[in-house]
């Protein structure tokens, strides 16, 4: 087994479901020791007895929440090098059926939680000599969506917050490296609330998911174990070369 972290400390925000608890159990499976964070506790203690990682309660709209939960992972396991910003919300609502809550509510999980994570981030990548940290955005922060205005404005806020992070870093010679992953659709909870919402207004779940992969080229929706390979890569040495970097896990949409 490849042990590309043995002896790092990782930390993980919405680490408990989907994409933030692959990339925790990559991580712990590559030999790292993993802190994340959730905003459900119930599923983040039973997470973590699974994985042998540690949970934090964590709400990302708070820093100081994000500051403990920085410094109890780094008390536990020492300092910390590599930070994944992976929490996040999705909820469709179109220009006209969008509030200003929603948007509100949308842009405080995903862009301002991102912007606490790389900053409570830098300062512990700082004290731990370097790293790296890798934002979860998404291809709808690169092409918009209809229905998801909010969310593809903190999307694509999530990629120019990772190109700003990235340039400060290395024009300060901070040793310290940021990238973001755009998935497209990809099966989580995240995905199979959106099948749901599909069959209550009348679509049949075949159907529904159908038309989910057909936004790809290559003929399918994406899987969680796909998006944490890539995260994996820019957080590791294969990546050494890489900062500001979109890299997109979307079967093709962007292309």
């Amino acid at each position: 087994m490849r042990c590309r972290f043995e002896g790092r400390t990782a930390f993980v925000s919405g680490g408990a479901s989907g994409i933030g608890a692959e990339t925790v159990a990559a991580l712990v499976g590559e030999g790292a020791r993993v802190g994340f964070g959730d905003r459900d506790s119930a599923k983040g203690e039973a997470f973590a007895r699974e994985t042998g990682a540690a949970f934090f309660p964590l709400d990302v709209r708070d820093e100081a929440a994000w500051r403990l939960a920085i410094a109890q992972t780094e008390q536990r396991f020492g300092p910390v090098s590599i930070i994944v910003n992976s929490a996040g919300i999705s909820q469709p609502a179109s220009i006209e059926q969008a509030s200003l809550e929603h948007w509100r509510e949308t842009m405080a999980i995903n862009a301002d939680g991102c912007f606490l994570g790389c900053k409570v981030g830098v300062e512990a990548l700082k004290r731990a000599g370097g790293g790296a940290i890798v934002n979860v955005a998404s291809m709808l922060g690169a092409r918009g969506g209809a229905t998801f205005p909010a969310y593809s404005a903190s999307k694509g806020a999530v990629r120019y917050l990772t190109r700003s992070v990235a340039l400060h870093c290395a024009q300060a010679g901070l040793n310290i490296r940021a990238n973001c992953v755009l998935p497209g659709a990809i099966d989580t909870p995240m995905y199979r609330s959106y099948i749901d919402r599909a069959v209550q207004a009348g679509a049949t779940q075949d159907a529904a998911e159908r038309q989910f992969a057909a936004m790809h080229p290559m003929g399918r929706v994406g899987k969680a174990s796909e998006v944490a390979a890539a995260i994996l890569f820019l957080a590791s040495d294969e990546g050494s070369f890489i900062t500001g970097a979109d890299l997109p896990v979307e079967g093709g949409a962007l292309a």
